[in-house]
């Protein structure tokens, strides 16, 4: 209105004014439509008063923030190249599949490197990469600190988190499945203290019930890992209105890890039958939670649950359908091996004594099981070798998980 008017100098004010918030709030897009149109009216009028640098500085500026526009699209697609390798094919699981990444590492880092621009939102993707990586190569340690710097940089840019805030989220989250895989569960209070702040905001229904459910699982799991069955069962029975009632609202992924949950904690409190019935809901689903890496975990578990059952005629042909299921890119867990190797010899012996001399042969293996960094995102959900242990020396699943909390390496 007030260039048709012209009203050149009072149409550039209102510019500058509309650029310094785009500026504050890194919308590279409205900072460029601004600058061009600036440009225009400039250009109309014969750059009236102007040197011909200041011409040439204004166009560096559009050119400046299409190669920053340009450099936050590529880190954000080598970001989502990333974040879907992990969400479909699982975490890394060898020295081997971790080389099988450098291309994107070295990619990533090449562009922050070459990147002039420095600001939350290079910052921001730079972080949620690193720590990405460093959560699912097993680096627990690193992808906690990078995670830490994620969320006090969204800390001290407040205005900057996004309404749902997704990638906050993300930050909260990574930093509780890391303090998860490495049983660091008197840490995650703190943290389940900022989902249940974003869960009081105003946003979406479908986005707080999303965070209610993650709230539900870090604090069910940091029960259920450190033996406390009962209490467990008590918080699942606290959420079962405000969750497992509305399960069918949420994405198939939340869906198939709550009724795992469901599974594992009648496990431990061994009502079979409920566990079974649980068990059903997920193996009944077709191919609808085939694609995620928890439905592997789930088959593992359910081996368990059949064994139990006493229902030993299963075993071999799901353990051969397991193997196949894996893609040729993907290499087994040794607890997996294990686990199958141990399945198949039920119907466990009466005998004490050669009971022992298993376990002594299945010890071995469970102490490399424990310190190999790329068997914790397995035995974060379900602790497979100390399920192992209990039945080969009778003593109770809960005591031998609080034993095995206590033996934590970082």
């Amino acid at each position: 209105i007030l260039f048709e008017r012209e009203l050149l100098n009072e149409a550039l004010s209102e510019l500058e004014k509309a650029e310094k918030l785009a500026i504050h709030y890194e919308n590279d897009s409205l900072i460029l439509l601004i600058r061009r149109t600036e440009l225009k009216y400039l250009s109309m009028y014969d750059f009236t008063g102007m040197s011909e640098k200041q011409v040439v500085d204004k166009q560096m500026k559009i050119n400046e923030i299409m190669r920053y526009t340009r450099s936050a699209n590529l880190h954000t697609q080598l970001y989502d190249i990333l974040k879907y390798r992990f969400t479909y094919k699982g975490c890394i699981r060898s020295d081997k599949q971790k080389e099988n990444l450098n291309d994107l590492v070295l990619s990533e880092l090449n562009l922050i490197a070459n990147s002039s621009y420095k600001g939350f939102e290079t910052e921001k993707l730079h972080l949620l990469f690193q720590s990405t990586y460093f959560l699912n190569s097993g680096n627990y340690k690193a992808a906690i600190r990078l995670y830490q710097d994620l969320i006090l940089l969204f800390d001290e840019n407040k205005h900057m988190i996004l309404n749902p805030p997704l990638y906050y989220l993300n930050a909260i989250l990574g930093v509780l499945d890391s303090l998860q895989s490495v049983g660091l569960y008197k840490e995650m209070p703190f943290f389940i203290s900022r989902l249940k702040e974003m869960e009081k905001r105003d946003y979406s229904a479908e986005f707080r019930l999303t965070v209610q459910v993650y709230i539900y699982l870090y604090e069910f799991y940091s029960l259920f890992n450190t033996g406390n069955f009962k209490s467990a069962q008590e918080l699942q029975q606290q959420n079962e209105e405000l969750i497992f009632k509305k399960i069918s609202l949420l994405e198939l992924n939340l869906q198939l890890q709550l009724y795992l949950s469901l599974v594992i904690l009648h496990i431990g409190l061994k009502d079979l039958k409920e566990a079974r019935k649980n068990m059903k809901k997920i193996l009944s689903s077709g191919k609808s939670l085939y694609i995620f890496p928890t439905y592997r975990i789930a088959r593992l578990v359910n081996l368990i649950l059949q064994a139990e059952l006493g229902n030993y005629d299963y075993f071999e042909n799901e353990i051969k359908s397991i193997k196949r299921s894996s893609s040729f890119e993907t290499k087994q867990y040794i607890t997996e091996k294990l686990l199958f190797k141990f399945i198949q010899s039920y119907p466990l012996p009466k005998s004490k004594q050669y009971r022992n001399k298993l376990w002594s042969y299945y010890q071995q293996n469970i102490q490399k099981i424990e310190e190999d960094k790329y068997e914790r995102p397995l035995l974060k959900t379900f602790d497979f070798c100390a399920w192992i242990k209990s039945k080969l020396t009778d003593n109770p699943f809960d005591i031998i998980i609080k034993e095995q909390n206590k033996k934590i390496i970082i």
